[in-house]
């Protein structure tokens, strides 16, 4: 299977891409809506890299004239976009298989009628469930990643963290992965990154107080200073990568703060080395 990257899957997309970064900075309140686009593209890549640093083979699927489609809106067919497959031998010998989509809809752990759309999601299955009631005014389907299939998943924001936005995450991992939640899991210790929120802003005292709070008592992961920080290859470094929470490990604190020793650097070197 052949080791790809979305910002590599086309010419033409990773050149639009490699000009944005360089006029990102005077273009940013003109083309907010369009920055937080290329924002979450580049997460939904670190999602790619951490199942790569991982041991995983990732396979590109469903391209598009050849090209990578990212599903940038909530609306839309998941199986009308790309995705990767990311495979690896388990411990039993047998492959396993995931799937990740880059806004798919997930169906609620609690109420199979609700449903949510996070930026990042990982499956089981690459074979969206139907609803052609979701819509009842209208005969229109909807495609999701049924609750059964949902293995984790990834909130992208192009925000600095505040309190508010931190909490409130956690009613996400609530209506979908409440299991992560849980104080203490018995189940066992998977590679599959936990639920996560990724930030472009960077962790102030207090917001900094709150990720270690949440990060002890649950299996979740908090994000910072990822869209033009080099904290980006220190997350997803070897180094780093293990101590991140997954399904049933929390993340491992690190007496060093990762941004004291970051320097700032331009999207587009982010995006070359991905």
């Amino acid at each position: 299977m052949k080791m790809t990257t979305p910002f590599k899957a086309a010419d033409e997309f990773e050149k639009e891409l490699k000009e944005f970064s360089k006029k990102h900075r005077i273009t940013l309140a003109e083309h907010s809506k369009r920055i937080s686009d290329y924002f979450e593209m580049s997460c939904y890549s670190l999602v790619i890299r951490y199942y790569i640093k991982k041991g995983y083979m990732l396979e590109v699927k469903n391209l598009i004239g050849g090209k990578f489609k990212f599903k940038c809106s909530p609306l839309g067919f998941i199986e009308n976009f790309s995705y990767f497959k990311a495979s690896k031998i388990g411990p039993d010998k047998n492959v396993e298989s995931v799937y990740i989509f880059h806004n798919a809809t997930a169906q609620s752990a609690h109420d199979k009628d609700v449903f949510t759309t996070p930026d990042v999601v990982v499956s089981k299955s690459d074979k969206p469930s139907i609803s052609t009631s979701y819509y009842m005014s209208s005969k229109m389907k909807m495609t999701y990643i049924s609750n059964d299939n949902l293995v984790s998943f990834c909130e992208v924001k192009n925000y600095k963290p505040f309190p508010e936005l931190m909490v409130s995450f956690t009613g996400t991992v609530n209506e979908l992965k409440p299991i992560c939640l849980c104080n203490d899991w018995d189940g066992d210790v998977l590679d599959h990154i936990a639920p996560s929120l990724m930030m472009s802003g960077t962790f102030g005292k207090q917001t900094k107080k709150i990720k270690d709070s949440l990060e002890g008592r649950y299996f979740i992961n908090f994000f910072d200073n990822l869209f033009e920080n080099e904290s980006v290859k220190q997350f997803f470094s070897k180094a780093q990568i293990n101590k991140l929470a997954t399904l049933g490990k929390k993340s491992e604190k690190d007496e060093t703060s990762i941004l004291a020793k970051s320097l700032p650097i331009g999207l587009k070197k982010i995006l070359d080395e991905i």
